[in-house]
C-alpha cells in the first residue's frame, strides 16, 4: 500500500475523537447561515425580491454531503474496531485516539502493554489500516 494512502487513515484515525464535533459544527453552519450585508446606500430596491436565506436553508442536514462522509468514516472505524482483539485495539487507541499518545508501538510492546511480540504489533497495526483504509475505498493495489 502507498504510504500516501496509509497517512491519509493515520489522519482519519487521529480526527476520529473529533468527528463530533465537526458534524455538529457544520449542523450549526447549515442551521444558522450567515448572511451577506447589502453596502449599496442609496441605490434604488428591487421590488418583491426574495430572501436568499431561505433558499439556502433547503440543504437539509440529512443531505449534506460533509456530514454523510464524517457519519461514514465513524461508521466504518467502528466497525473495524468491533472486529478486532484486545490488543489491536490498545494499539489504536494509544496511538490515533488519544491526544498525546504516551507511547510509541515499541514503547507499547516493551512495557508490556500488548503482550505480542514486535513484529505481531505491527503487523496487527497494520492490517487495521489497510482494513480502513478497503473499507473507506482507498485501498490500492
Amino acid at each position: 500500500m502507498r504510504r500516501s494512502t496509509i497517512r491519509k487513515v493515520e489522519d482519519l484515525l487521529r480526527d476520529y475523537t473529533k468527528i463530533d464535533d465537526y458534524i455538529e459544527e457544520r449542523e450549526q453552519q447549515l442551521r444558522y447561515p450567515t448572511g451577506q450585508t447589502d453596502e449599496n446606500i442609496g441605490g434604488g430596491r428591487a421590488q418583491f425580491k426574495y430572501n436568499e436565506a431561505t433558499l439556502d436553508t433547503l440543504i437539509t442536514i440529512d443531505e449534506d454531503r460533509r456530514i454523510n462522509a464524517l457519519k461514514r468514516q465513524r461508521e466504518i472505524i467502528d466497525d473495524c474496531l468491533d472486529g478486532v482483539d484486545d490488543n489491536t485495539e490498545k494499539i489504536i487507541k494509544e496511538l490515533y485516539f488519544k491526544k498525546h499518545p504516551q507511547y510509541t508501538l515499541l514503547g507499547l510492546v516493551n512495557n508490556h502493554v500488548v503482550n505480542i511480540s514486535q513484529r505481531h504489533a505491527y503487523e496487527l497495526r497494520n492490517e487495521f489500516v489497510s482494513e480502513v483504509a478497503k473499507k473507506l475505498g482507498l485501498y490500492d493495489l
